[in-house]
This record gives C-alpha cells, structure tokens and sequence, in this order.
C-alpha cells in the first residue's frame, strides 16, 4: 500500500491526465471522480469565458478548456477564481494567429467578471475643485486593445447585431462598470484610457488635468470627467 505522500501525488498525476490511468488508482469510480474534476473545471471556464465560447464553439472550447487544465489546473475549491490567465494563455497558442483577437476578447470577457464580482462603493458628487481628489469605482475595469476586441465582444453579447459585424482593424478601449448588478460595458478612446489610467492611485483634479493634457493637448478635460462620472468610473476619495 503507498504511504500518503506517493498517494497524493498520484491522486493529483491521476486526475491531470485524462484517460491515461495511474496503475495504483485504477477503478471506475475514480473516473468517474476525474471526469467529473474535468467538467467541473471545463464549465467554470465556460462560464467565465462565454464570449470565446460563442467565438469558438462548444466542442473547440471544451477541447481548449481541457489543454488550459492540463497546463494550469484549479489550485483552490472557488471555481470562479479559476482562469485568471486564459487570456495569456490563448495568447501563446500558435492555432490563435487564424484568430488574432480571441485573446483580447477573452481579456474582455475576465475583466467584465471582475467588475461583477467586484465590492460596491457609494459615489459622491465630483465637485470640480483643483483639490479634489479622484479614484476609480472598485467595480471600474478598462482595457485597451490592439485588435477591434470590444466591437467583436459586444457584437456576440447582442446577437441583434452580429450579422453586421465587420469591424474595422484598429486599435480600441474597453470600459466596464457597475451599478447595482448590471454591468455596463461601453468602448473608450484613448484620452479617456489615459484618465482612466492616471487614476488607478488616486490624484488630484488638478494632477489628472495635467497628465492627461500633456499627453491629449486637443482632448476635452471636462468632457472626459463628466463621461468617467457618468459611467460610474470615478470617486471622490
């Protein structure tokens, strides 16, 4: 009989590599435990991918999800932890040159996850003095691409309009936000990111203006603010 040690290990080789069996823990109702681990794992991504499962397709999503496993298994019980890097890791795949954006789709589809999951906050009115202080919303998550990935992700978030989708080849920002338990998700363009950006540390009115001037001399500061309030972005701290 093993000690613990071997048995753990073997446990754990056991349930990664799927339909090769482990001599010492041949039984049917381990596989039934393993291939139960591996549904588990494979619709916890699906679920916080739905956007790259749209994109790919059941069978494509499960083969990917049980690859992304194999490489990177569950290291805890709460399953919507479970896929942090996907993103990168699709990003490593020779196959996604055929599909250049599926990454950043699947980096759009994390950080919408992350502004539904995220904690609340009770906004203030942003008061327009240089003094002032702001920060992001905790729920706030943006992102720029370099592939239209916000179109094609809202495109496939409303079927209405996927029979329509040719999106230009530009580069795009993406803006997520919440309020109550609907997220809002919205593109951006790069002045907006840049405030955005300026204030994951909290800054003063005044500071943002400035950084954001510098690198925007044409953009409209006031504008930006009100759109980042407006969209439940920004906070007085």
């Amino acid at each position: 009989m093993p000690d613990l040690a071997s048995f753990q290990r073997d446990f754990a080789q056991a349930l990664m590599t799927d339909g090769e069996a482990v001599p010492s823990l041949q039984s049917q109702a381990f596989a039934v435990y393993r291939n139960t681990s591996a549904r588990g794992a494979v619709e916890a991504l699906r679920a916080s991918y739905p956007t790259v499962d749209m994109l790919l397709g059941d069978e494509a999503f499960t083969q990917v999800a049980l690859e992304f496993r194999h490489e990177q298994p569950p290291k805890g019980p709460v399953l919507s932890d479970y896929g942090r890097d996907f993103a990168g890791f699709l990003r490593c795949q020779p196959w996604t040159c055929e599909l250049p954006y599926l990454a950043d789709v699947a980096r759009l589809d994390w950080l919408w996850l992350e502004s539904f999951l995220a904690p609340d906050a009770i906004a203030k009115p942003l008061q327009p003095s240089p003094a002032a202080r702001i920060a992001l919303h905790p729920a706030a998550r943006f992102a720029w691409t370099a592939t239209p990935a916000m179109t094609i992700w809202l495109a496939h978030r409303d079927p209405w309009s996927i029979a329509e989708l040719e999106p230009d080849w530009v580069e795009e920002g993406a803006l997520f936000t919440r309020s109550g338990s609907s997220v809002r998700a919205e593109p951006i363009d790069a002045a907006l990111h840049q405030l955005l950006t300026e204030c994951v540390v909290p800054t003063s009115v005044a500071g943002l203006v400035e950084k954001v001037a510098t690198a925007f001399p044409t953009a409209n500061l006031p504008e930006l603010l009100r759109q980042g309030v407006a969209a439940g972005a920004l906070l007085l701290t």
